[in-house]
């Protein structure tokens, strides 16, 4: 029998410390206008990250489990995107690079990827690091091997990123790995990602070993986020925390896993209460591997939860690097204000490196008296076009929602 009752739950979760508060939004204000923590002024965000590994992630355990969560995987990834699509709910999927590669062939030394430096062993492994690839192709040996499945994320409906997590789901720590280890990994994964068109922003640590002394190599390999377990304080619900190289950690909140004593179900509803009352990020995560029952009903129910809190406007879905995006925008932005009048113009800039962070529109809050007679937008390109706002109801001042692009020079507001 497993524990459902919300009152107990959150007791027992209180206790264990997982709702230690973490970092508030930085406070972006001027003189009343504010730019929200989270798209669209939602009260909290929602991420989803997935570990795809196949067989990488198990070789530890052995052959046989190594083969049995692989094959679990190749057989629940397709039901997961289907539900997801479902619920137009995109997440990060976090892939070995080896899994982008049709095939691969052992050196002359009889080494597979003899061009590859190898980790220290941490006691799990023994021999070459590289001695359970079969140096074969996806046909003969899937379970090493992804290019389909990759495929198949990159074609749904849902627009979903592709992360990293490692080329050969190494141990990140510095016992183990080494500078010249991770550089060597992290451009295997650009070089396998670029025949799709993609390029790594998200990294989540194998075995979720962090190691942040690596952080200027992830940052000038382009990656802006990387999921962070807290193992100090043991912090779930956080604002993303910047780094001073610009990569931000999303504190992982929860892992979704065969529910020994609770149902997972609950277990969510009570985190993303929480993260909606401190305007955190809930960041669950999950291995393909699982048994397929936890998928269509407790991943589905989680899934339908945040699907009905989304529609009533109090939840942002987004991926890791979209997330970062948003966060990195958001610090960059900087403000001017000018009244005449009727007029409100407010003037931007941003140093905010596109390249690297993408796109992202930020949610602006504007106190108002009421519904403005036109709003008009001004592009560093010298466009300039009409803008929707929406104006929450209610009585007295009210504050305008307007989402503004990157490229933003200058809104006009006239009443």
């Amino acid at each position: 029998m497993k524990l459902r009752n919300t009152t107990v739950l959150e007791s027992v979760f209180t206790i264990m410390g997982n709702f230690v508060r973490g970092n508030a939004p930085p406070t972006k204000l001027w003189s009343g206008i504010e730019v929200a923590p989270f798209k669209d002024n939602a009260d909290a965000a929602i991420c989803i990250s997935a570990d795809f590994e196949l067989s990488w992630g198990w070789r530890a355990r052995g052959q046989e489990i190594s083969e049995f969560k692989g094959k679990n995987s190749r057989r629940n990834i397709p039901f997961i995107l289907t539900l997801l699509d479902d619920y137009s709910i995109p997440i990060t999927w976090a892939t070995v690079g080896h899994l982008f590669l049709e095939s691969c062939t052992r050196s002359s030394s009889g080494l597979a990827h003899a061009n590859m430096p190898r980790p220290l062993s941490d006691g799990t492994w023994t021999g070459d690091w590289y001695s359970d690839d079969p140096c074969s192709n996806v046909q003969k040996d899937p379970l090493w091997y992804g290019p389909d499945l990759i495929q198949q994320i990159m074609e749904c409906r849902t627009s979903h990123e592709v992360g990293t997590h490692s080329f050969s789901h190494i141990d990140f720590t510095g016992r183990y790995s080494s500078s010249e280890v991770v550089r060597r990994e992290l451009e295997s994964c650009i070089a396998s990602m670029q025949p799709f068109g993609l390029s790594p922003k998200s990294l989540i640590f194998p075995r979720n070993r962090s190691e942040y002394s690596y952080l200027p190599l992830l940052a000038s390999a382009g990656i802006v986020a990387v999921r962070h377990r807290d193992r100090d304080v043991g912090i779930r619900l956080s604002h993303p925390q910047r780094t001073s190289t610009g990569v931000y950690k999303i504190y992982e909140s929860m892992n979704l896993r065969t529910a020994r004593h609770y149902d997972y179900v609950q277990k969510a509803k009570l985190f993303i209460r929480k993260a909606m009352e401190r305007h955190a990020v809930y960041s669950l995560w999950f291995h393909p591997c699982e048994s397929i029952d936890l998928f269509e009903t407790q991943f589905r129910g989680i899934l339908d939860y945040i699907d009905s809190e989304r529609k009533t406007g109090r939840l942002w879905v987004a991926t890791m690097a979209e997330l970062a995006g948003y966060c990195e925008a958001r610090e960059q932005l900087q403000l001017r204000r000018e009244r005449n009048g009727n007029t409100l113009t407010l003037s931007f800039r941003s140093s905010l490196d596109r390249s690297r962070y993408g796109t992202p529109e930020l949610s602006l809050l504007i106190p108002a008296p009421g519904e403005p007679e036109s709003v008009w937008l001004e592009l560093t390109n010298g466009e300039r076009k009409p803008v929707d706002v929406r104006l929450p109801s209610g009585n007295g001042l009210r504050k305008l929602i307007v989402n503004l692009p990157t490229n933003a020079k200058t809104l006009q507001l006239t009443f």
